[in-house]
């Protein structure tokens, strides 16, 4: 999936999920190849379970079982392939989810703080997550099981930055414009007391002599 940019949107970095998440998915994967190749060597070949009623050959309870374990590796990695956790020079999106879509933007401006939290299997695989603070504690968002948090991490506080000094570069130059403009209108009306005439220059030496 591709994130659709704003005008004058780019992005900065793109969350990519650490290995650590394939993990179990690949053990029960594994586990599942291993019951395929039994059968397919000759376990359980002739043999019969009885079960709640009724008879299964137990090489083919044995394939469905393998089959069931590649389940948690296709879809963790549909999943992975779905999600977007994505900084830009604007905002952090997230979209995640396969049936039911969520998807969610922070203004980089609300962000309060981002922190890094890596337990010790998460530092084994180089992974950790990433506590984006919004406001408060309460709409906190957590992003799991990234590669490269800190990365990640500097590069929102430094768009954050950016922002904030673009913010106040707009203030100064909004704020001169209003100077100027107060300046063009006291002119005008000091223009305006004279009628079509500017003002004459104040006398030299206060005795009306130039």
């Amino acid at each position: 999936m591709t994130l659709e940019l704003r005008p004058n949107e780019y992005v900065k970095i793109e969350a990519h999920f650490s290995f650590k998440v394939f993990v179990i998915p690949t053990l029960l994967m594994s586990i599942g190849i291993l019951m395929f190749l039994a059968v397919w060597s000759g376990v359980g070949e002739g043999e019969h379970v009885n079960l709640i009623g009724h008879v299964y050959s137990v090489a083919g309870i044995m394939m469905f079982i393998g089959g069931v374990l590649f389940v948690p590796y296709i879809y963790k990695r549909v999943d992975n392939r779905l999600k977007i956790y994505a900084v830009t020079n604007q905002r952090v999106y997230v979209r995640r989810g396969i049936i039911n879509i969520k998807e969610k933007d922070i203004p980089l401006a609300k962000i309060n703080d981002v922190q890094i939290v890596q337990s010790l299997i998460q530092r084994l695989f180089g992974a950790g997550d990433a506590i984006v603070q919004v406001g408060n504690d309460e709409s906190s968002m957590v992003i799991h099981d990234i590669a490269h948090p800190r990365e990640f991490r500097d590069i929102i506080i430094s768009a954050i930055y950016e922002v904030v000094a673009e913010q106040e570069a707009q203030a100064r130059q909004r704020r001169f414009y209003e100077q100027q403009q107060r300046r063009l209108e006291q002119q005008q009306n000091e223009y305006n007391e004279y009628g079509d005439y500017p003002p004459p220059p104040p006398p030299a030496d206060g005795f009306g002599t130039y």
